[in-house]
């Protein structure tokens, strides 16, 4: 042993010990569920500073937090484009219709820098019984939807080395009784994104999602009634938090986003 070199290696949160080979599975969930806190309530300088030269589609931009991201992204100059079903029509569910929005971008633009999905349905209601049209739309729109906006982006976002951000549920590490399909497709965004970051890490594309807590939100006041503030987050500072991510250095993460006491 005296001639061994013994080497320190600066270590990082997520550092965990592997002893037995049964260790490895129980990582590797732990993993597949690491997050990282995001507590910035406004834009950082870095995200001012970026957003004037920056070119950027929101799906889902009509209302809620996907309505914020497109306030503070036109607050400090950014070219934004908001498509929607109630806004222009844009159901992320149709490659076709997902193709022909950023189509038009990519022809006005000439380059898209981020593309964000905020895109959603909640229906609280037993799987028993949901009709099949009621459960292939929550899967279309909470799954398929992303999986669309992300292929069709891919490649302007290669081009432009850009960014692809989409959004995750608290329910997704327990699936929620009256909202199974909603909270496994959450779960199945939040592994869609790690696979993802990995695929698209040599063509220099950056994705990652949003987990906010309880948030104040038209959707959720539909489905929950009315709440304390006091206990929901404000959809501005998700949108924030978006916007920070937006310009941020991260991949294949799921930045939380929490209420502060």
């Amino acid at each position: 042993l005296p001639e061994e070199f013994v080497y320190v290696v600066k270590g990082e949160q997520f550092n965990m010990k592997l002893t037995y080979k049964e260790d490895l599975f129980l990582l590797d969930k732990l993993f597949q569920l690491k997050s990282i806190a995001q507590q910035n309530e406004t834009v950082t300088p870095k995200t001012i500073a970026a957003l004037p030269s920056s070119v950027i589609v929101v799906f889902g931009g009509s209302y809620g937090i996907g309505l914020d991201i497109i306030h503070i992204c036109r607050q400090y100059g950014a070219h934004i484009y908001s498509f929607s079903r109630s806004e222009n029509g844009v159901d992320v569910s149709d490659p076709a219709l997902v193709a022909d929005a950023l189509r038009t971008v990519m022809d006005k633009e000439g380059r898209i820098d981020a593309v964000v999905n905020t895109a959603g349905v909640l229906n609280r209601e037993p799987l028993a019984t949901m009709t099949y049209e009621e459960i292939c739309k929550s899967i279309h729109v909470n799954y398929l939807g992303a999986v669309i906006v992300a292929r069709e982006s891919y490649p302007y976002l290669k081009m432009s080395k850009g960014a692809l951000l989409l959004f995750t549920s608290s329910s997704y590490t327990r699936g929620r009784q009256l909202y199974s399909l909603y909270s496994s497709s959450k779960a199945a965004i939040v592994n869609f994104v790690q696979a993802l970051s990995e695929e698209w890490l040599d063509s220099g594309i950056r994705i990652n999602c949003i987990n906010p807590e309880r948030t104040k939100t038209p959707m959720r006041e539909r489905n929950f009634g009315i709440e304390p503030e006091d206990t929901l987050l404000k959809s501005s500072v998700v949108a924030s938090v978006s916007a920070n991510t937006i310009f941020s250095s991260l991949t294949g993460e799921v930045v939380d986003v929490k209420k502060r006491p």
